[in-house]
């Protein structure tokens, strides 16, 4: 499972952009991929905001949204290109997992 929090703690929004060509300028304006847009009319900080079209979200939604993909598949995309791990919070999970289930099952052990 994908943690997005960690993902949207990692990178923000203007780095995605940035990062993925889109020219952001000093007040933090850039032209809107998501429509035609000749002036600058998308606020990218932490998130963004256009207010042209009225597109709006995260880093995640965003990443999405500019590759034509579905949110999971941003945020692997994220991780991937920003080199933010998603195996350390997998692990976790997983070791989760397995106390939780040997707990269920250790009623049914205890004679063996």
């Amino acid at each position: 499972m994908i943690n997005y929090a960690h993902i949207k703690q990692s990178v923000t929004t203007r780095q995605a952009a940035e990062s993925y060509g889109i020219s952001v300028n000093s007040h933090g304006m850039a032209v809107c991929p998501f429509h035609d847009d000749r002036r600058p009319s998308m606020k990218v900080d932490e998130t963004f905001y256009c207010f042209g079209c009225g597109a709006t979200g995260d880093v995640i939604t965003f990443t999405s949204r500019l590759f034509g993909i579905a949110p999971a598949s941003a945020a692997r995309k994220l991780a991937m290109d920003f080199g933010i791990s998603l195996e350390e919070h997998f692990s976790e999970q997983v070791e989760q997992s397995c106390v939780q289930f040997s707990l269920i099952l250790s009623p049914f052990f205890h004679y063996v």
